[in-house]
């Protein structure tokens, strides 16, 4: 015996929708015309996964993919929030019966806007990273792997969620991420050179400090290669001894000087390897 659907109960609409494991979803049938060219054509043409003569056919999603489709097709009803854990399967009903708009409030669902509605950050970026390469959408593949590749290595080591990253993808983000570390400890080093060459007025203790104030600043830029790094360190060398105290004052103005670059780098979209 089928069990009908409580968000489309029946008498909703005058078709019916069968899902895998045999929930029944009443369902206008000009809406599912008007908003899916595939299923406009499964319904021209009597047939489908299986039609009957009693206007109902027989779907391959399962309850909860289908209930999730059909909010989007239905402007009178509001879309879920996106589950990580089914997200695969109504992407690949959208992209089957083409329904574009799942994809843009999936998009719009992954991304943390700003004030002036720029992206500035990619939730779960691994799962983004992955479902964006499933299904080929490259400006959403692009924000992922900025996100991998300017922000902190937990990202890279964040769960998938069981989704498949292909290797190409992952050893792209990996080399960009490396380039992007090698740029900005390449700073560091050329303003270490800047004190090595005012080393003569500074005892060895002094100097010594320094060097040791910028290890600990490297090593933290290799697990995170962004300006967020520069600035929680920016007043690392407090507490040097008083005749580097020019220093402190001096890595301040560095930093400001670096600063518009810097961000104006993590703003850029990668570029996208050949094949994906």
């Amino acid at each position: 015996m089928s069990v009908q659907s409580a968000e489309f109960p029946k008498n909703y609409g005058d078709f019916r929708l069968v899902s895998s494991d045999g929930v029944v979803f009443s369902f206008p049938q000009f809406l599912l015309s008007h908003m899916s060219p595939v299923f406009k054509d499964m319904l021209e043409i009597g047939t489908g996964d299986s039609m009957d003569r009693d206007a109902e056919l027989r779907l391959a999603e399962d309850s909860t993919t289908l209930d999730q489709l059909l909010r989007f097709l239905d402007p009178a009803k509001r879309p879920l929030p996106i589950d990580i854990s089914t997200v695969d399967r109504l992407l690949e009903s959208a992209q089957k019966y083409q329904i574009e708009r799942v994809f843009e409030y999936w998009e719009e669902q992954m991304a943390v806007l700003d004030a002036s509605m720029k992206v500035v950050e990619i939730r779960c970026p691994m799962v983004t990273l992955s479902l964006a390469t499933r299904f080929q959408r490259r400006h959403m593949l692009k924000l992922a792997l900025r996100e991998l590749i300017r922000g902190p290595d937990t990202n890279l080591h964040s769960p998938s969620n069981g989704f498949l990253i292909g290797p190409t993808i992952i050893i792209h983000a990996t080399r960009l991420r490396q380039q992007r570390s090698e740029k900005l400890i390449g700073r560091i080093r050329e303003y270490q050179k800047l004190l090595a060459q005012r080393h003569a007025c500074c005892r060895e203790n002094e100097f010594t400090f320094m060097k040791g104030a910028v290890v600990p600043f490297i090593l933290e830029l290799i697990k995170e290669p962004s300006w967020n790094t520069f600035e929680r360190h920016k007043d690392c060398w407090n507490g040097c001894p008083a005749g580097v105290k020019w220093h402190l004052s001096s890595s301040r103005t560095v930093f400001n000087d670096w600063k518009a670059s810097i961000l104006e780098e993590e703003e850029e979209l990668p570029e996208l390897p050949e094949k994906f």
